[in-house]
């Protein structure tokens, strides 16, 4: 059997990241370089227009520092917008890749696994859940890589204005450190279950809908609709608990955010109006700090995007992950010239259940013939039609077990 057959259920999902045009990931590490240099300019330029353009009442200094200021602004704004356009077009291919690989292995897998599996839980598994895996490899080169960066030189920054300011601001993040990741472990458990429940809420909505003359026949409609909203209810609280622990990352990132500035105004304030800092530096400071939760946060919402991707691109895998019984074309030999006559020998079948549906079957169908097979409802006729033509042996035109 090839290994491209089975290869996509054996990815991690980590694996899509490093695939893909090289020069375009090249182009985008740059352009991450280059947005994370010019957005310090604007700091630097605001503690120069209060300490040098304001104090010395210089006019000409003001417009020169404020358009480097404006310059800065827009520079960066064009590299973010490159930036979001880039990792959108690597999402994107990623994406594609996957939904064209995983399609070709499921086409080869053995018709048995489809006998079990609802149709609207494999398109679930395209449309959506990988769809989360090829967002998050859109976002996993240039927000990691800018965040990092961009933390390292807003830190580098803030040292070079105060290191005892800066070492203060930066004691809560150890705390935010280990608060964060229990939540994120919460959500992750809770997330699973979501997948989990929603495979069989699709899949039970696919099933009553292509059996629905058999619910009316029946009467059935009372009984499909308890089972209906019993799954509803159950992905209901699983959602809730789900988004409560999401909220609750954000809540406790946003109070971290919030509680820094009160740090600064307090010490800050305090040594400036002892004159061992310098207003312009407390200001460039403070949008400095502020600047610094941006990529932080951006962290943490790759964080949780991988995560999430991660639970909906391994339960993806672990569902499709069934070996095809034997290979869809020749390998390395020219098809085989079959006459188109059927020979079945002892061909026997019993389910999962362990209702036997075939027993010993043995007959012979020359090319061109036709053949009636004549039972009631469940007797195995789609059994023999289907299973048997499975199972020949692609030689000899004959079928047995």
């Amino acid at each position: 059997m090839e290994k491209s057959e089975t290869a996509i259920v054996k990815k991690s999902l980590l694996s899509w990241v490093f695939r893909g045009n090289p020069k375009l990931k090249l182009l985008l590490v740059i352009t991450v370089f280059a947005t994370v240099f010019v957005r310090i300019i604007p700091l630097e330029m605001q503690k120069r227009i209060v300490n040098q353009a304001i104090q010395l009442k210089a006019f000409e200094l003001l417009l020169i520092y404020c358009g480097i200021y404006l310059a800065a602004v827009v520079i960066a704004g064009c590299l973010k917008f490159v930036i979001s356009y880039l990792q959108t077009v690597i999402g994107q291919n990623a994406l594609a890749a996957m939904r064209k690989e995983l399609y070709r292995h499921v086409l080869t897998l053995p018709l048995g696994f489809f006998r079990k599996t609802q149709p609207g839980m494999v398109v679930q598994s395209f449309v959506s859940e990988l769809a989360t895996a090829g967002d998050f490899v859109g976002m996993a080169v240039a927000i990691p890589l800018t965040s990092v960066l961009s933390l390292l030189a807003f830190t580098g920054y803030l040292l070079w204005l105060n290191p005892l300011l800066a070492l203060v601001s930066f004691a809560i993040y150890p705390v935010a450190l280990f608060i964060l990741p229990m939540l994120q472990r919460r959500a992750n458990i809770e997330n699973k279950k979501r997948v989990d429940i929603s495979r069989d809420f699709s899949g039970k909505l696919a099933e009553a809908i292509s059996g629905i003359h058999e619910i009316q026949g029946n009467a059935g409609h009372h009984l499909e609709n308890n089972k209906f909203e019993l799954l509803v209810n159950k992905l209901q609280k699983i959602r809730i608990t789900w988004n409560l622990y999401r909220q609750g990352i954000k809540v406790s990132s946003n109070f971290f955010t919030s509680f820094s500035p009160f740090v600064i105004f307090l010490l800050g304030g305090y040594l400036t109006i002892n004159g061992k800092l310098e207003l312009g530096a407390l200001v460039a400071f403070l949008s400095a700090q502020e600047k610094l939760f941006d990529p932080w946060s951006e962290l943490i919402d790759v964080y949780q995007a991988y995560q999430e991707a991660s639970v909906s691109y391994q339960r993806t895998m672990q569902y499709f992950d069934v070996a095809p019984e034997f290979r869809i074309e020749p390998q390395n030999r020219p098809p085989y010239q079959l006459d188109g006559s059927i020979e079945v020998k002892n061909l026997s079948f019993t389910t999962e259940d362990g209702v036997q549906l075939l027993d010993d079957i043995n007959f012979t169908l020359p090319a061109g013939g036709q053949l009636a097979l004549i039972g009631f409802s469940g007797s195995g006729k789609s059994t023999l039609a289907g299973y048997g033509m499975e199972r020949g042996d692609g030689v000899s035109n004959t079928i047995y077990l």
